[in-house]
């Protein structure tokens, strides 16, 4: 008798023990890592520790942001603008830019509070949608997501994805981008404060010259980038 309460007192332990470290697994991660690893499935943004460590370093500025007037325009989006010098170009600017973020990950990250607060937006996002193959039918939802979350902005300047020369490139990554692009100036028309920016003219002709890579604009293409804007709002004297 004494013998099988024990077996049946261990095979509980065993059991909570078990699932202790699932519930763990669950909660860190770790486990629908380990199964998107096998299956070959992308990790979404907001779980890589990037995302998570920039937006923890974006708290503070935002929190400053908040509690001044002084901020006038914000950047938010990709790499693109994570290595953009943005307050070369806009004095008083706010670089919200996270590598390889997308449009989830940013729609989840956006603080309404601070959209409501500062009063232009610079909006640059899409790009690593298409190049983790998201599925064309995705693009109208998306759009609309972005378009919902930004109305509140009293300028929006969207900006479409730009030209992309790279051996990864797909023709499939390009259609997602020209559907993207159409959605996003479609939906930008429908908005009475935003403004669509199409590539700076022959960016798609000077991909190579005007990025490091075929993706990341250079000194170059962010001086273009830079000179489409400022027709839009001040900008600092040392820019054309």
């Amino acid at each position: 008798m004494k013998k099988q309460m024990g077996i049946q007192l261990l095979l509980l332990t065993n059991l909570l023990l078990f699932l202790t470290l699932t519930a763990v697994l669950i909660k860190t991660g770790y486990l629908s890592k380990t199964i998107r690893k096998f299956s070959g499935a992308s990790i979404p943004v907001t779980e890589t520790n990037h995302y998570k460590r920039m937006v923890w370093l974006h708290e503070r500025p935002t929190s400053q942001a908040l509690a001044s007037p002084d901020i006038q325009i914000a950047f938010i989006g990709d790499s693109i603008i994570e290595g953009w010098l943005t307050s070369n170009v806009v004095k008083n600017s706010l670089n919200l830019g996270i590598s390889r973020d997308t449009t989830p990950g940013l729609i989840a990250r956006v603080n309404p509070e601070l959209i409501a607060h500062i009063p232009v937006w610079y909006l640059a996002i899409g790009v690593n949608d298409a190049m983790t193959n998201t599925p064309l039918e995705e693009v109208p939802g998306f759009v609309a997501q972005l378009a919902d979350t930004f109305a509140p902005a009293n300028t929006l300047i969207w900006s479409a994805v730009l030209p992309v020369k790279d051996a990864t490139w797909t023709p499939e990554n390009e259609a997602f981008r020209s559907a993207f692009n159409a959605a996003a100036q479609q939906a930008c028309a429908n908005m009475k404060t935003c403004t669509f920016l199409a590539p700076p003219l022959e960016y798609g002709d000077n991909v190579r010259d005007w990025t490091s890579d075929g993706l990341h604009p250079n000194a170059l293409g962010y001086a273009h980038l830079a000179q489409q804007l400022c027709a839009h709002v001040p900008c600092q004297s040392n820019q054309p």
